[in-house]
């Protein structure tokens, strides 16, 4: 409740600012962003099973890109949602999205009779996000509590993401971004609980709330005809702190690499 108090907080000082300079209704949408779309395809993803594995995957999965006059919206960001305020200096909304969980097999204890006791059930989340207009670049802070599945806690991301258009039909947004976790959400994927302890002989782990992850990233859209976009995606995580040194992260970063084609409604 202390994380999604922080993010309203944020996105209620941000709001002020927005609010002074319009002269309409503050949930109001503007023509201008009041806008319709859908771009439908599929991707395929590698990556980590999860941050700090030396295990990846390579999946494929659905890409969907859609808006309904500026007000509903489905993305591969923050999942299916809608917006409470969406003009060109700042978005509040809320959404639910798909956390993917991780095999025991997947953990340094593969091929162990204790490994299903590591394994995190894949489930939904909770998403409370806001994003503030600046003149060079985008700034976003993402709230998310998880619903159903084996994570606990909660996330704060904060990131900022510029545009860059170097040639005509591409358009690369790379930016930044700094993870902060409950040390709930913390020892789900990183910790040891005295149930996985008693099961595999060691010593019980724990963890603080704390910033975990520093990534950097960059998304490509590439516009092929009125209805054809390709669409590339790169993230590198970092992990930070006493978790590099958890008996679940081998690895000390996670490599994602997603590429994928949709069609533009």
């Amino acid at each position: 409740m202390k994380l999604l108090s922080l993010i309203m907080g944020t996105a209620a000082l941000c709001s002020v600012a927005t609010l002074a300079e319009a002269q309409t209704n503050w949930f109001e949408i503007p023509p201008e962003q009041a806008e319709s779309f859908a771009d439908v395809g599929v991707a395929g993803v590698s990556r980590e099973t999860y941050v700090g594995s030396e295990n990846s995957d390579l999946i494929v999965l659905p890409y969907v890109n859609a808006s309904y006059k500026g007000r509903f919206f489905i993305n591969p960001a923050v999942g299916v949602g809608a917006y409470a305020i969406n003009n060109s200096k700042f978005r509040l909304g809320a959404s639910a999205n798909v956390a993917l969980g991780r095999d025991g097999k997947d953990t340094p204890f593969a091929g162990t009779s204790y490994e299903e006791e590591f394994k995190v059930k894949s489930g939904a989340t909770g998403n409370v996000f806001a994003r503030y207009y600046l003149p060079f670049a985008a700034l976003d802070v993402v709230g998310t509590i998880p619903i159903g599945g084996d994570l606990n806690g909660a996330r704060l991301d904060t990131l900022l993401t510029t545009e860059i258009r170097p040639i005509k039909n591409l358009r690369l947004t790379p930016g930044v971004r700094a993870t902060f976790n409950t040390g709930g959400w913390l020892d789900t994927n990183y910790g040891i609980n005295a149930r996985q302890a008693a099961a595999s002989g060691r010593a019980p782990v724990s963890y603080d709330d704390g910033l975990s992850t520093l990534g950097a990233h960059v998304a490509a859209y590439y516009t092929v005809n009125d209805d054809y976009e390709v669409v590339g995606f790169v993230n590198q995580s970092w992990l930070v702190g006493d978790i590099k040194d958890s008996p679940l992260t081998p690895e000390n970063a996670g490599l994602t690499l997603a590429l994928g084609v949709a069609r533009k409604f």
